[in-house]
């Protein structure tokens, strides 16, 4: 609770201030706001002087200037410890495991869907599938205007691997009938579909040595197909 003073309370300079400061007469809006803004027998600027304003904005300087400091150095240490090819946790250490996903190209325009239907007569009814095999494919072709193009592609097959920092050549232009020339065969009504699979680094597919080791969930009509293979460093997908 707020004692008001007396009058015999009071300093003589509160009394002096009490009884013979100058009264203001009533300020308007606007005076106000340019009183707040301005005010030129107290110096102030925004209510402050300039040596109150300099005090603030100092502290606040090295404030800003400490916490950007102290963010700095989280962020450098941070990314010390990231490797820029390749992620940390890997196969079993990683979230995402040894065992990766299967998707396909082209997908529909719906993310719910995975039917792909078009009229083989009506060449402007497909153009929307041919042009997403071309986005896909066009990471895999080489630009020969593009300096350092085709540097870091190495020829490799099962058996040899790339070495760090080199990716596989994959010649799309391999896959007749299935090439971008040719329309992916949308034309023709043999439509080309492209499986793909994700990406984890470190995996390696494990393949089945011997037809007697194929498992017994593996569609019948797929085991007769790898028995008559002579070679089994294949990946089978059965649809």
């Amino acid at each position: 609770m707020t004692v008001k003073k007396r009058p015999s309370d009071l300093t003589s300079l509160e009394r002096f201030n009490l009884y013979y400061r100058e009264k203001e007469p009533p300020l308007t809006s606007g005076q106000k706001c340019r009183r707040f803004i301005w005010n030129p027998k107290t110096k102030q600027f925004c209510g402050r002087t300039a040596s109150s304003w300099s005090k603030i904005s100092l502290f606040y300087f090295i404030f800003y200037a400490a916490l950007a400091i102290l963010v700095a150095i989280c962020m450098w240490t941070f990314l010390q410890l990231l490797d820029a090819r390749q992620p940390k946790w890997q196969l079993e250490g990683s979230i995402i495991g040894t065992n990766p996903g299967l998707g396909f190209r082209p997908t529909p325009p719906e993310v719910a869907s995975s039917v792909i239907w078009y009229k083989g007569n009506d060449p402007a009814n497909y153009q929307f599938w041919v042009k997403e095999l071309s986005t896909f494919l066009k990471s895999y072709k080489r630009d020969a205007n593009k300096s350092g193009a085709g540097q870091n592609i190495h020829n490799c097959d099962f058996k040899l691997p790339p070495p760090a920092g080199k990716v596989c050549d994959v010649d799309v232009n391999a896959w007749s009938p299935c090439i971008e020339e040719n329309g992916f065969a949308y034309h023709k009504s043999t439509p080309c579909i492209f499986l793909k699979l994700n990406k984890i680094f470190g995996w390696k597919p494990a393949f089945y040595n011997s037809s007697d080791l194929l498992p017994a969930a593996m569609p019948d009509d797929l085991k007769d197909h790898i028995k008559n293979m002579t070679a089994f460093d294949k990946n089978y997908r059965a649809c």
